[in-house]
């Protein structure tokens, strides 16, 4: 264990225990008793907060209305432990097929409290789930139906209170737009998914709009689950499966890895990993 771990082991002791807390902070029927040296140094919002000319600096005491205790626990967790490993936030009793709204959960928190590390850590996650899925969805091996719930639910919190004249799009925003956009020819197959966007998420329907004028792409063919080149079919733990849009005739091309690393592309097409490809794997 370096010195940075045993900081960080004694800081969670003093979590554990409430030993020589002078600040507490109440969410809901929860209350935890910290300590204003780590939570100030730690977070802009709690230095400002136990700081300032606000009644929380002199009373000791900070109760917070705008999330859930489970949320909150997990912000005061992450500022004693420097962890957050959001696969095991919900506990075995909570746990869903995916961490779609798990991951927005975390990073709207953290966002709140202004722990951009955690932020980055709910979206890495996010992100790398999606390209997990991917692949799995563009090569027709994986279907959407069992989980497209819990990614409808997670799209609707997203969403939640943004007028539709809003074009600012966060990063958690574009993650989920990048991910149905770039899966939209499957997508938009599913009659549950398009009967979402028809009747609950019109502003998820704009963004796809842009994203589409934006990349020039508005066919809608199915991508070939084999390559363009060689004829075969990638499996499941292909590297660098990529798709591209051919200029000419206008259409979706796959590339496996080996021929992106041959580069035997028809005349015309050389430099088109470097320009228009997107990997999925």
């Amino acid at each position: 264990m370096d010195k940075n771990d045993r900081f960080l082991s004694s800081d969670e002791k003093l979590l554990e225990t409430g030993l020589f807390s002078d600040v507490v902070v109440k969410c809901g029927d929860k209350e935890w008793k910290l300590h204003k040296a780590i939570l100030c140094t730690r977070s802009v919002w709690f230095e400002k907060a136990l700081t300032g000319q606000f009644e929380e600096a002199t009373s000791g005491v900070i109760t917070i209305q705008d999330f859930q205790p489970e949320a909150v626990e997990w912000v005061i967790r992450y500022i004693y432990t420097g962890v957050c490993d959001i696969a095991t936030l919900r506990g075995p009793e909570k746990m869903t097929m995916t961490n779609f709204v798990t991951c927005f959960e975390v990073h709207s928190v953290a966002d709140f409290f202004a722990l951009s590390p955690l932020a980055k850590i709910a979206l890495d996650t996010l992100t790398a789930e999606f390209d997990t899925k991917l692949p799995a969805i563009q090569l027709q091996q994986e279907s959407c139906k069992e989980w497209l719930p819990e990614l409808c639910e997670a799209i609707r919190l997203v969403y939640e209170d943004i007028p539709i004249s809003d074009t600012a799009v966060t990063s958690i925003r574009k993650a989920f737009v990048s991910f149905i956009h770039t899966a939209r020819y499957y997508f938009m197959k599913e009659p549950r998914f398009t009967k979402f966007l028809d009747e609950e998420a019109p502003l998820l329907s704009l963004d796809l709009f842009r994203a589409m004028r934006a990349t020039g792409d508005f066919i809608a063919h199915p991508l070939d689950p084999y390559c363009s080149f060689c004829k075969n079919k990638p499996s499941r733990a292909e590297k660098g499966y990529y798709t591209h849009i051919a200029p000419e005739p206008l259409k979706l091309t796959a590339c496996c890895s080996n021929c992106a690393v041959k580069k035997d592309f028809p005349s015309g097409m050389q430099d088109w990993l470097a320009k228009d490809t997107r990997a999925l794997g």
